[in-house]
């Protein structure tokens, strides 16, 4: 801290200018964080709303609105509309290095997370995720999905282990290329399409249809195999549950009509229809998801 503090003092009225560069390149957090808060007016937009200031706050060596003031006095930060901010041309060179900083990293860790998944290691898997993403001032990724709960893992680890209709005539390697793929997306908990030339031949081949290119085919293949694994623990713990009684099924807008019959409606636990839906026939596959209904005081008292 006394680093940092030894460049931020007195420039109008009280501080000198931060170094950008340096920064973008330190390994402290309350340093590189200040880039990494600038990086999100790359776009115009904001401030934040209040309760991620806070958050913020906690991750700066100042408040939030103290850091802001710091950019906009520093250049670094311009008003673009009366309530809008965007970072200038001055600071973009070193929000681009701390943006190339992260690139690296990411590209460093897929590889480690998606070899212990190679080995069914998903404990380990998920121990890499939370060590690379213990390097946001904010804990987490923006590219990666949710804090994961502590079964996340086990949940995963699961997919590996299907032997459901969804891989029916499927070839052993095929199936078992899907489930990793399904796996890596799900340990993340963030889904994306993989380039053509990371989709083996035969698997292209063998998911080919002529109303989907191969990418988008592996891609809701192997999304399917996930949900049914977030279905099945849902279902699980509505059962096991005391304040749950009833299920409600969502989907998006654009189902068949046999998904649509179900879409919005409300079953008891026990007599909540299978999803996927045996009948399904939509594009992509049955994209429906159990919800859980939360009940009233009233009704528990009841």
């Amino acid at each position: 801290m006394g680093r940092h503090m030894g460049f931020l003092k007195k420039l109008f009225g009280g501080r000198v200018k931060p170094d950008g560069d340096q920064l973008a390149r330190s390994d402290v957090m309350k340093e590189y964080a200040q880039i990494d808060l600038l990086a999100r007016f790359v776009e115009p937009r904001k401030l934040h709303e209040i309760g991620e200031q806070q958050r913020w706050s906690r991750a700066l060596p100042q408040s939030y609105a103290d850091t802001i003031d710091l950019f906009r006095k520093a250049g670094w930060l311009s008003v673009t509309t009366p309530d809008e901010y965007r970072v200038t041309p001055v600071a973009m060179p070193f929000v681009e290095v701390y943006r190339d900083r992260l690139g690296r990293a990411k590209a460093e860790i897929m590889p480690r997370v998606r070899a212990a998944l190679a080995e069914k290691q998903t404990s380990e898997a998920l121990t890499i995720r939370r060590a690379y993403e213990a390097f946001f001032p904010l804990g987490t990724a923006d590219w990666s999905g949710p804090d994961p709960q502590m079964s996340h893992s086990s949940l995963t680890r699961r997919i590996f282990f299907l032997d459901e209709p969804l891989l029916v005539g499927l070839s052993k390697p095929t199936a078992e290329w899907l489930k990793l793929y399904a796996a890596e997306q799900h340990l993340w908990g963030v889904y994306w399409q993989l380039p053509a030339d990371e989709i083996p031949d035969a698997v292209r081949e063998e998911l080919a249809r002529p109303d989907m290119d191969p990418a988008e085919a592996a891609y809701w293949r192997a999304y399917q195999l996930a949900l049914y694994v977030d279905n099945q623990e849902t279902w699980q713990r509505c059962k096991g549950g005391d304040h749950v009684r009833r299920i409600e099924i969502v989907g998006p807008d654009e189902l068949c009509s046999v998904c649509t019959a179900d879409r919005g409606k409300e079953y008891l636990v026990a007599r909540v229809p299978d999803l996927p839906h045996a009948g399904c026939t939509c594009a992509r596959g049955c994209r429906c998801r159990y919800e859980p209904v939360l009940e009233t005081f009233d009704e528990i008292e009841g």
